[in-house]
């Protein structure tokens, strides 16, 4: 391999990390982590199941019926409400089909594994943005620390 064709896959990765998806809602976890919010009051199912559900417009509108409606992004969200469908937020983790992963989130959660250390500390981001990488080798490292099982068959099928 040549140095440019590193050099490239360096910057590549760099950037990809530091991209931010594009959302409809200009949602900040900072303002609702601030207000008292915890992850699974939006991203439930994460603690019983295998996916961390993104919120339904329902679920936003529990507060946002009668909170900061004059907010522009507020209005947005009843929007959307009004017409019955749901929010297209864009999903910031996951994981490639290819690399054949079984990710559970109720597990790494009854192991006291933080939300953040995963995906960041979100009481300083706006936007969902990707604030940690996922490969084998931070996994790795962290069932290393944690004492958990590092057979393959443990997260990959």
């Amino acid at each position: 391999m040549t140095a440019r064709v590193v050099f490239a896959m360096v910057c590549f990765g760099l950037f990809a990390a530091a991209a931010q998806v594009a959302q409809p809602i200009a949602y900040s976890h900072q303002k609702h982590l601030a207000l008292g919010l915890q992850c699974l009051d939006c991203h439930s199912m994460a603690d019983i199941g295998p996916a961390a559900t993104i919120p339904s417009v329902s679920k936003c509108m529990l507060c946002h019926a009668m909170a900061a409606t004059d907010n522009p992004e507020v209005k947005k969200i009843a929007a959307y409400a009004a017409k019955g469908i749901d929010i297209p937020w864009q999903r910031v983790y996951s994981f490639e089909p290819h690399a054949f992963v079984r990710f559970n989130h109720a597990a790494h959660l009854r192991a006291k594994v933080e939300c953040a250390t995963c995906h960041g500390d979100m009481t300083k981001a706006d936007t969902a943005q990707k604030l940690v990488n996922h490969n084998m080798g931070t996994c790795l490292s962290c069932h290393r620390q944690k004492g958990a099982s590092q057979d393959c068959a443990t997260c990959h099928y």
